[in-house]
């Protein structure tokens, strides 16, 4: 649900949906056909591959990309701004919680530190997180990421 044009917010508003209406957040989403791929798979039994582009209200903020997929179980058409926000605060919390650090961070997931997937996928997350920070203004970066500790530390789970 998207906030009305009365701006009053719905009571069933995902917490993440509400954060990203708050934040004036844009997230556009476009399917992606995928190579190589399994061409005598049924369609219904393949996962769904999504761009999803987020953006905030300052243009030279930049916008952040991410691929997200949908696999065929999920009754979910397509990412939500909820999806796209709770793996970027993950991301952000972790390298947040690492403070910046490859060999902390790659502990938090038992990576290897000295691969250099992990070099990459590290620099990735921090350039990442960069940009999510300069996306919200103010003290959203960190309401972003206590919502998101907020609802992991909820579950008693991790990554999802």
């Amino acid at each position: 649900m998207r906030a009305s044009s009365g701006n009053m917010m719905s009571a069933v508003l995902d917490p993440f949906e509400r954060f990203a209406s708050e934040c004036e957040l844009r997230v556009a989403v476009e399917a992606l056909s995928i190579a190589p791929r399994d061409v005598l798979a049924p369609p219904a039994d393949a996962d769904e591959y999504f761009l999803v582009t987020l953006s905030g209200p300052q243009p030279e903020a930049g916008s952040i990309r991410l691929i997200i997929v949908i696999p065929p179980t999920d009754k979910r058409a397509t990412p939500t701004a909820r999806d796209a926000l709770w793996w970027l605060a993950a991301d952000a919390w972790a390298i947040e919680r690492s403070e910046g650090d490859i060999e902390r961070w790659a502990s938090m997931y038992n990576y290897p530190v000295e691969s250099a997937a992990t070099a990459r996928v590290f620099e990735r997350q921090v350039r990442q997180t960069a940009t999510l920070r300069a996306l919200l203004r103010g003290n959203q970066y960190q309401q972003l990421l206590e919502l998101y500790e907020g609802e992991v530390s909820a579950s008693g789970g991790g990554r999802r």
